[in-house]
């Protein structure tokens, strides 16, 4: 027994040396080359081609006697020594087969999948290869996929890309890679084919020599450093690159369509012209161009336009580039809108609203009020209570009014389509309106603006029982019947808050207020001694010249709008 301690120590070693002697390392191809792993059983990942194994050599031994697919990914455990692998199993992972081993351009190409799993769930599948010149993958297609413990097999179609100057591709041998992905792992495996010219086509250069590039399956470095040279830039201009290749028919077709629409932009574009194969190789290489004519807008290869989109119809080419040009520019910077618009502050905002305020309407009817509520009571105390309520009610119905207005355009964005063209047409008649007023005013008493009698005397008996909710009425009514007068500029600071211009609501408070505040400062000298006479002599005076002015202001707002300025 006084052994036993002795004997406990020597197992609580001996044990997990034992136990990671039985037990299999996974390791990368790239591991084993550093020597570390001579002696050791591992595992690792091999795919096998031209009927073997690439890199490393596995024996053949009753754990590895029955040929594999070329094409396949399969995982080898066993004793690694001197660059062999004696295997005690070799389990396939992944195979990759086409139909043949030669395929012509445009040309059918059925690749199968097999994944074998040892459990069921889902993952990533994506076919793509026969990468250009530029490294950029010819086919390519990507799904997800549900899998079941055992063999999955899995259907592709493509057509062969054309061997050609535009494509960037030459006759020669490419790899087709599959790629499954699941649960953070990854497995990859590829097939060569050899791709020829057309039976059509005289092939003067007969088969290119095998791309490296292509057969190990080498993916586009989105990190690869920029070009040395600069690209000059500016913050208000769209950067276009134009991509051709000399002896290219299509770039020949595509470039007089594509000089032609930068002109028309002038200097709002920088249209920058490379020869793919020579200064601008580094670039499209960087961009994964599919060949040429390709155009790349601000240096996004997301916003790249190819012969793809357009076919050859040079009018869909001007068209889908004009469209690109303009939602790049839009999107380029906000800032460069802003510079370009004329921007309402919240004090802006509220000095328009206090001109709109400063008008014969409000005028006529605070002069109205204030000498009925003196002629009743005599009291100028209550001439400031009722333009307080009045006010106060008008205030309280353009901005109720307001919140309802944008509430159904933010509910109803089919609607916003035509809201620009609506407001330009009502606030260019509402201009014109006010400026034939102006005229109307010189040879006549009353304005075409009328106010309905029916109002005047609901007014004039509020007014003498000096009643506040009744002038709180007053004001909302007033509001609204008086909307042409004072309600113009409010569709355009309806527009900017539904557009998300500003700060939203607090235009409409700011505009509202500088609507009242004219009454109010008014009421209130009335109140405190202001002769109202003296103000209905002003309006009268005054009003042919405030409508013109009223007038020229929302003609100029209106033609603001439809040049997009504000």
């Amino acid at each position: 027994m006084k052994y036993l301690p002795i004997i406990i120590i020597i197992f609580f070693f001996l044990i997990p040396g034992c136990l990671e002697s039985g037990a299999y390392k996974d390791v990368s191809r790239s591991q084993l080359s550093s020597g570390v792993y001579e002696g050791i059983k591992i595992c690792t990942d091999l795919i096998y081609e031209n009927n073997g194994f690439s890199e490393i050599t596995v024996l053949r031994n009753q754990n590895f006697t029955s040929d594999l697919k070329n094409g396949t990914l399969a995982t080898v455990c066993g004793i690694y020594r001197s660059s062999l692998i004696e295997p005690d199993s070799v389990s396939p992972v992944l195979a990759i087969t086409t139909e043949k081993d030669v395929y012509y351009s445009n040309e059918t190409l059925k690749v199968h999948i097999d994944f074998y799993s040892r459990t069921d769930g889902k993952a990533n599948l994506e076919v793509s290869g026969i990468r250009n010149d530029f490294g950029r993958p010819l086919i390519e297609k990507i799904q997800d996929i549900a899998f079941v413990k055992g063999i999955n097999g899995f259907n592709f179609e493509f057509k062969t890309p054309s061997c050609e100057e535009c494509s960037g591709l030459s006759p020669g041998e490419y790899a087709v890679n599959a790629t499954v992905k699941f649960d953070e792992k990854s497995f990859e495996t590829y097939r060569k084919i050899t791709l020829l010219q057309g039976a059509s086509t005289h092939n003067k250069t007969g088969i290119s020599q095998v791309n490296d590039t292509q057969l190990k399956d080498t993916r586009l470095n989105d990190t690869q450093a920029a070009p040395s040279y600069s690209i000059p830039e500016s913050n208000n201009t769209i950067l276009v690159e134009y991509f051709y290749i000399t002896g290219c028919q299509k770039c020949e077709q595509a470039t007089p369509v594509v000089e032609a629409l930068m002109k028309s932009y002038g200097e709002r574009v920088n249209l920058i012209k490379y020869n793919a194969k020579e200064e601008g190789r580094e670039l499209a290489i960087k961009y994964s161009i599919p060949g040429t004519p390709s155009i790349v807008i601000n240096k996004d290869r997301n916003n790249l336009i190819s012969y793809e989109n357009y076919n050859g119809d040079t009018a869909k080419l001007e068209e889908v580039l004009k469209a690109a040009i303009d939602n790049a520019y839009s999107q380029k910077s906000p800032d460069i809108v802003q510079k370009e618009k004329i921007i309402l502050s919240v004090p802006s905002v509220f000095v328009v609203g206090f001109l709109a305020g400063f008008n014969p309407c409000l005028l006529a009817i605070l002069a109205f009020i204030a000498s009925v509520t003196l002629a009743t009571t005599g009291k100028r105390r209550n001439v400031l209570l009722i333009v307080l309520m009045f006010t106060l009610g008008i205030f309280v119905t353009y901005l109720i009014v307001g919140l309802g207005l944008l509430r159904i355009l933010e509910e109803a964005p089919g609607l916003q389509a035509g809201i620009k063209n609506f407001l330009v047409v009502l606030i260019g008649i509402l201009g014109l309106w006010h400026v034939y007023d102006a005229y109307h005013l010189r040879t006549n008493a009353e304005s075409s603006f009328y106010t309905p009698k029916a109002f005047i005397r609901l007014t004039e008996s509020v007014t003498k029982k000096v009643s506040l909710p009744a002038s709180f009425f007053m004001g909302a009514l007033f509001s609204l019947i008086k909307a042409p007068c004072v309600g113009a500029v409010y569709f355009l600071i309806l527009d900017m808050v539904r557009s998300g211009e500003g700060t939203g609501y607090l235009y409409l408070a700011a505009y509202n207020f500088g609507v009242v505040l004219p009454v109010l400062v008014l009421g209130g000298a009335i109140a405190f001694g202001l002769d109202p006479e003296k103000v209905e002599k002003f309006r009268k005076d005054k009003r042919s010249m405030m409508r013109l002015i009223t007038g020229v202001t929302l003609l100029i707002i209106a033609f603001l709008m439809y040049i997009g300025k504000i």
